[in-house]
């Protein structure tokens, strides 16, 4: 299976079995670092899927099916299956949806999206070991961002 970002290629859709909602591919680092120590051992070495539900405990789901990963066995909190605060958004820099809508109320705006790009193109970012999703929070910050506007 060829690899292109950190993502496998040519895959089948993988479904979350308990909402039956198509899951989107995330890193094999991404599942290894972040689950709890005492879950790892049970790993399936196949690609995983990462199910963003919000009303879903399932975080990853292995591409057979025969695995799933729920938020309590992993290291950290996963931000879009969260209701109360802090709710992690970015996990490279330690950004959450309160600090987005603390600046907007004080403020009127935020300059958290522009530093945490002006990190990414610096090279600090991690997004593959530390963000659940397996990719940049970007997307997410900016949802906040307009959640918090209106």
């Amino acid at each position: 299976m060829q690899e292109h970002c950190g993502y496998p290629q040519n895959r089948v859709r993988t479904v979350c079995p308990k909402n039956g909602k198509v899951c989107k591919p995330v890193p094999q680092i991404t599942v290894t670092t972040l689950i709890k120590p005492e879950h790892s051992s049970c790993l399936i070495a196949m690609p995983y899927s990462f199910c963003d539900a919000p009303d879903c405990d399932v975080v990853y789901v292995s591409a057979s099916g025969e695995q799933v990963i729920t938020k309590n066995q992993l290291q950290v909190r996963v931000g879009i299956k969260e209701t109360e605060d802090p709710i992690p958004l970015c996990y490279c820099f330690d950004f959450d949806r309160k600090a987005i809508w603390n600046d907007i109320r004080s403020t009127g705006q935020t300059d958290i999206p522009r530093v945490i790009s002006e990190r990414v193109k610096a090279g600090e970012c991690r997004c593959e070991f530390t963000n659940p999703r397996g990719r940049c929070c970007l997307g997410d910050i900016y949802q906040a961002v307009k959640q918090a506007q209106t």
